[in-house]
């Protein structure tokens, strides 16, 4: 294996797409797939062989569309891991809209049923409310907190899974946190290379929607051509700190 040495470089994370003399095609097809349900999944088995290529220090890091078979069922078991570990604020997000549904109705029901005056079912709704929404704050917030903390382990898991090329590598969180902590101050680079991939996606996409007519049109297939470039950044990044890794000098 060829090891680098330093720092990840951030610019090269996000530029080494657009340096493939291919990087058009390749692009477009990583685009299309995305759009197709399933399939996508071939995305993420594609930023997989990204990421190695890169921790093994080629030259070349974008590869090319082959093999879609191994690709499909690699980015599959990853796909599949990461939603597991999103459930919990997929749920934690869908709870408020219950609450704030299911508590007023229940004080209607109870006020309805038990107050002697109007003034006091006003109160039992009042404060039925304020319970529904007192629940959707917390668990939006939890929800929230779950999310920024899934998105940090999530380079790990995906460092760790290429590693091991095994579903289970994705849940061994010993393995997980510790090539965080091995890490660092790269890892960091590596969530904040992520974090800044996401504010330009955003941005550009902010921008191109106040733009008349043409700014819609072109909103669907620009925005999977940026969510396969994060895929990119992403992987570039994860594959630089794979390559940085200490634990990797150890290994044959």
């Amino acid at each position: 294996m060829t090891l680098m040495t330093g720092s990840i470089d951030i610019g090269k994370a996000f530029t080494h797409l657009f340096e493939d003399v291919d990087w058009l095609t390749k692009t477009a097809i990583g685009a299309c797939l995305s759009l197709v349900p399933v399939l996508g999944f071939t995305v993420i088995g594609y930023e997989l062989r990204v990421i190695r290529n890169v921790s093994k220090g080629e030259s070349r890091p974008m590869p090319t569309w082959d093999d879609f078979g191994a690709m499909f069922m690699d980015g599959l078991q990853l796909g599949l891991a990461r939603l597991l570990l999103a459930l919990p604020a997929i749920a934690l997000f869908f709870v408020p809209l219950f609450a704030l549904f299911f508590f007023p109705v229940i004080g209607s029901i109870i006020a309805e049923g038990s107050a002697r005056t109007s003034a006091e079912a006003e109160r039992i709704a009042s404060l039925a409310f304020g319970i529904g929404m007192l629940a959707a704050t917390v668990c939006c917030g939890g929800g929230f907190l779950y999310s920024l903390a899934l998105g940090f382990v999530y380079p790990a898991m995906t460092a760790n899974f290429t590693r091991h090329g095994a579903f289970a590598a994705c849940f061994n969180f010993p393995e997980i946190l510790a090539f965080i902590r091995r890490n660092g101050t790269n890892y960091l680079t590596v969530w904040v290379a992520g974090l800044l991939a996401g504010v330009v996606y955003s941005t550009v996409f902010s921008v191109l929607y106040v733009i008349p007519c043409i700014g819609p049109l072109l909103a669907l297939p620009l925005s999977l051509v940026g969510l396969f470039w994060i895929y990119m950044v992403t992987g570039h990044a994860v594959g630089q700190a794979m390559a940085l890794d200490k634990e990797a000098v150890l290994r044959p």
